[in-house]
């Protein structure tokens, strides 16, 4: 039977918290300073919930995806009920606020197009950073062989598995060919795209 360190310390299930905490910290109701804090929520829940693992039931790898899931389900569902809270303070933005001069002005001329993208989720981009960032896109693009142009296709088109299929190899080994093409995303700064 697996320990529970095992769990918890699988790649595995490194990797999916990086990546579950990664997406949470994309939504308007988190930020980048969460992050940390999301790693070890899942990290914890991770732990506390190894002993429920069979490996009669399931493959590791299918437990750590679905207990990472819940633990996101219910880090979503906290979030939203803090928002619900009775004892937090709303109002409306109809009502008026006197400024020092005793004019009045409506609450929502206050607002600005930057809170409506942080409300919805759809935050906005520096042009500038979005060009320098192509920018990279493309050179890390041109130094790619064909055959591992090939190999993106394939895994967009077929996931992991379809392309192992199609090369006619393992998938462990289409796992260190996308880290090999991994590594210059992330020397060019790029991780987190």
């Amino acid at each position: 039977m697996a320990e529970r360190h095992d769990i918890v310390s699988n790649p595995y299930a490194q990797s999916l918290i990086r990546i579950k905490a990664r997406q949470l910290c994309r939504r308007a109701d988190f930020n980048r300073s969460d992050l940390e804090d999301l790693h070890q929520e899942m990290r914890l829940y991770l732990l506390k919930v190894a002993h429920h693992f069979d490996p009669e039931r399931a493959s590791m790898e299918t437990f750590i995806a679905q207990a990472i899931e819940s633990c996101v389900r219910m880090i979503l569902r906290s979030r939203w009920r803090d928002k619900r809270r009775i004892d937090r303070a709303s109002m409306s933005l109809e009502g008026t606020e006197i400024d020092g001069d005793g004019a009045s002005t409506p609450l929502w001329s206050g607002l600005r197009s930057e809170d409506l993208a942080r409300r919805t989720g759809n935050t906005e981009h520096d042009p500038i950073e979005e060009i320098d960032r192509r920018d990279a896109f493309d050179h890390v693009l041109s130094q790619l062989t064909d055959q591992q142009r090939e190999l993106v296709h394939q895994v967009i088109e077929h996931r992991k598995a379809g392309a192992a299929r199609v090369r006619s190899t393992s998938r462990r080994q289409i796992d260190k060919e996308l880290q090999a093409m991994r590594q210059l995303f992330i020397d060019a700064g790029l991780a987190d795209e």
